[in-house]
């Protein structure tokens, strides 16, 4: 790890916890990229009583006939005319039946089963897992489509996973899915269906989903991965075998109709776009012009010139914009750049990046949501799946987010999606910390213990004096407090960023701040920190009554004094309360020269917002009840 100073802060794969997925290796060998897999909405369509039923002995642990594909499918170097089901939920391409061990050798195992047995190649796998029957279980075939376009679906219906114990239960009552195999293309999918939940109790299983080719090594597998908890749609794809999570699955997530996980071959003309880098929340009109930037990647097998790409957004805010990407090499990427548009109106946006036509238009777009607020900014999105690491340490550190305004303004919250992790998280102390641009730390929240109900969930950090950011960069973030001796905790999510956004943005500090701005994670990691900011309005507005106001105490336990002392107010001296709604909660006159009493006890514990005014100038402090 490459650090100025002793290692504040780790990250830690993710394989004992639920919530996210396994770690990733390098490109599968299988002609089957990993920039080339695609996890999208479709649509899930029973194939009925078309096409013809595959038989089995029974509808556990069987292996069917020998059956025709219908064409010629090229898979791992090879052709193949026929294919073999196992009611496991995979087949077997050619002629051989598959082996035992037919799923893995427990249900929240990654050991045994066939993507770990050498002899087991050339293997299609859309869920494996211990499968049984249920009284209207069937497997049936369908070919469709003129010579050279041809489809071939195969479908296993209505099938369960076994009960295998009690901790464990049955997941699924019922669950079917299908496998699109394609002429000429020889690409692959997995369409998943309406799925019931089984009785439980709610757990995680352990399914493998992807492609396997020829023995045992880490280069021979394209698999799909998640964590139980995660909806399907946050599923993402690892080239090799599962090194932590494998495609884990429980009653409470179960596939929405119609999930699909596509795999295509490396074509001649192939550009995909990788990576959109915008923001998830975006403060109007605060955040001022903002630009995005995509990755784009030729992942075919010739060079590629002259590529469109185009970036529109719809929505609360309309914007497009093209350039031209000139030629990109085989294997090469480049960031795009396009020119910034101007949010002004609070909503949600749409925004894709997209590229021309070419041999596979499966990942020729990539779209993110973007949410236009009053007051929030952060890199999160909805669409980006969970990272397959956790962060935290044994050494106090702060992990943060680099953020610009094009326009001054306060934090008065930091908020932090906190690992679902309560064996190590429970009772530990964190807090949320705000630094200007150099890393000096300018603003913080009180020390937090961790509790049960906090694992998993967003946690929001009232920083206790709001600092004003001026116009330009500065850092919000999450403090780990670490006592001498203390063993390793890791309270902060993060999603993926393959590879991270070109203009770095996310950081480690020690404890105390400063180093420079901080050591830049993405040096190590392709991750960004699930890290929010609600922003508020700056303080003081005018100077000479600035100096005219003191409060205190602050925080107060409801009784509050301001003392005004050569206001010169040409008008009368008036004062607001708000909450962080924006709602006024009290008001009064106040008297120059004169100890103001304020008596807020009716109010709830909270943050407020005190403006003292006259005429058009006006003053605003930030007031803390705690009572």
């Amino acid at each position: 790890m490459k650090n100025s100073y002793t290692a504040p802060w780790r990250k830690l794969a993710l394989t004992a916890l639920l919530g996210l997925g396994g770690a990733a290796a390098a490109q599968a060998q299988l002609n089957f990229p990993l920039g080339n897999a695609a996890n999208t909405a479709g649509t899930y369509t029973d194939l009925g009583t078309t096409g013809t039923v595959i038989t089995t002995p029974n509808n556990d642990d069987a292996n069917s006939a020998v059956t025709p594909i219908g064409f010629t499918f090229s898979f791992n170097g090879a052709s193949f005319t026929d294919f073999v089901l196992n009611t496991n939920g995979y087949l077997k391409l050619g002629t051989t039946a598959p082996g035992a061990p037919y799923f893995y050798s427990g249900p929240q195992a990654v050991t045994g089963g066939p993507l770990n047995t050498a002899a087991e190649t050339n293997l299609i796998l859309p869920f494996n897992l211990d499968l049984e029957g249920t009284t209207t279980t069937e497997y049936r075939v369908l070919t469709t489509g003129a010579t050279g376009e041809r489809v071939t679906t195969i479908q296993w219906k209505n099938v369960s996973d076994k009960l295998v114990s009690a901790a464990t239960g049955k997941q699924f009552a019922s669950i079917s899915f299908q496998v699109k195999l394609y002429e000429t293309s020889n690409r692959v999918e997995f369409v998943y269906g309406t799925a019931t939940a089984g009785p439980g109790p709610d757990a995680f299983k352990s399914a493998a989903i992807g492609l396997k080719g020829s023995g045992n090594t880490a280069s021979s597998s394209l698999l799909v991965t998640k964590g139980s908890v995660q909806t399907w749609n946050l599923a993402s794809f690892v080239a090799g075998n599962y090194t932590g999570n494998a495609h884990n699955v429980r009653s409470s997530a179960l596939p929405d109709a119609g999930r699909t996980y596509s795999f295509t071959p490396q074509q001649a003309n192939d550009a995909a776009v990788s990576t959109i880098y915008t923001l998830g929340k975006l403060p109007v009109p605060f955040n001022g012009a903002h630009t995005v930037r995509a990755l784009v990647r030729n992942v075919g097998s010739t060079n590629m010139t002259n590529i469109a790409v185009t970036l529109n957004v719809s929505g609360s805010t309309t914007f497009s914009d093209g350039k031209i990407v000139a030629t990109l090499g085989v294997g090469d990427s480049t960031f795009v750049t396009f020119n910034a548009y101007t949010p002004t109106t609070v909503g949600t946006n749409t925004v894709r990046v997209a590229v021309g036509t070419d041999n596979n238009t499966v990942n020729n777009a990539k779209t993110v949501t973007q949410l236009t607020t009053a007051d929030a900014i952060t890199y999160v999105d909805a669409e980006t799946s969970p990272s397959n690491f956790i962060y935290g340490g044994t050494v106090a550190s702060i992990l943060a987010n680099r953020h610009s305004l094009a326009q001054s303004r306060t934090v008065t919250n930091v908020k932090v999606n906190i690992t679902n992790d309560p064996t190590r998280n429970t009772g530990r102390s964190v807090y949320g910390v705000v630094l200007d641009a150099q890393g000096n730390i300018i603003g913080r929240s009180a020390d937090r213990v961790l509790t049960a109900a906090d694992n998993g969930t967003q946690v929001t950090f009232p920083i206790t004096t709001p600092p004003t950011i001026p116009a330009g960069k500065f850092f919000i973030g999450i403090g780990l407090v670490v006592p001498t001796g203390a063993p390793a905790y890791y309270p902060l999510e993060a999603q993926q960023e393959r590879p991270t956004r070109p203009d770095t943005a996310f950081f480690a500090f020690p404890v105390v701040g400063g180093v420079s701005g901080g050591i830049d994670n993405s040096v190590n990691y392709d991750d960004r920190f699930r890290i929010e900011a609600t922003l508020g309005t700056p303080l003081g507005t005018s100077a000479a009554l600035s100096k005219a106001v003191s409060m205190f105490p602050n925080p107060s336990t409801g009784v509050v004094t301001l003392d005004v002392r050569g206001a010169n107010a040409k008008n009368n001296l008036q004062v607001s309360v708000m909450n962080m709604l924006g709602q006024t909660v009290h008001t009064a006159s106040l008297k120059d020269n004169f100890e103001n009493q304020l008596n807020l006890s009716g109010l709830a514990n909270g943050v407020y917002l005190l403006k003292v005014q006259t005429g058009s100038d006006f003053t605003t402090r930030q007031l803390t009840i705690a009572k």
